[in-house]
């Protein structure tokens, strides 16, 4: 960071020159940068918490009102909105492999959906995963995990969606993996109140 005066002969300056270099302030003073594209990490855990950030910002406003005002003690406690602290709480959950909830505190003893995949098969550049299932109960959501030359044992590193479940009768999600090869899964689905189901379905696109 190099600081400036009169930067560009003027008296401020900010933003982007002919992708080179970055005038902004800071504390009140003028200084000028080098461009820096952030990165944009893909590790596993990265990717899965994504997944499930996505997840829980998606579903928040079809969960019922009373449900979201369980959230509010803990909002008072760190001075936030009720969705910030259903966020936090839940990202910390997920950290933890523990899997979301709509209401806090959770006893994580509603059951689950037994949807579980079916199969995995390449479509051009991505791969259909196929799921079903025969009863719903209070399930909310499915994570899928997935692996490239091995078997998966799902975790927060392998997950790669986050999808909301609301049909046994089969249906499909698709993925575009960051690479060719014969790719593993797995699946969890969980409550709605965060108990996860176990493991299943786990299935491969085949040599």
């Amino acid at each position: 960071m190099v600081k400036v005066n009169g930067p560009l002969m003027s008296m401020d300056a900010s933003g982007t020159l002919a992708d080179a270099v970055t005038f902004s302030k800071w504390r009140g003073r003028n200084y000028v940068r080098e461009r820096v594209i952030p990165s944009n990490p893909e590790t596993g855990a990265q990717v899965g918490r994504r997944a499930m950030f996505r997840f829980l910002t998606q579903n928040w406003d079809a969960i019922l009102v009373g449900d979201k005002a369980t959230w509010q003690d803990l909002a008072d406690q760190i001075v936030a909105s009720k969705f910030n602290a259903y966020l936090k709480q839940n990202m910390e959950d997920w950290h933890n492999f523990l899997c979301p909830s709509m209401v806090t505190p959770t006893s994580r003893t509603l059951t689950a959906s037994d949807n579980v995949l079916t199969a995995a098969a390449w479509e051009e550049n991505r791969i259909k995963l196929s799921i079903a299932g025969a009863a719903l109960e209070d399930g909310w959501g499915i994570t899928i995990y997935a692996k490239l030359a091995g078997a998966v044992t799902p975790a927060v590193g392998n997950c790669i969606i986050a999808e909301f479940e609301n049909t046994i009768a089969a249906h499909v999600l698709y993925w575009t993996p960051p690479t060719l090869g014969r790719w593993y899964f797995n699946s969890h689905t969980f409550s709605i109140n965060g108990k996860k189901a176990a493991a299943g379905g786990p299935v491969d696109t085949g040599a």
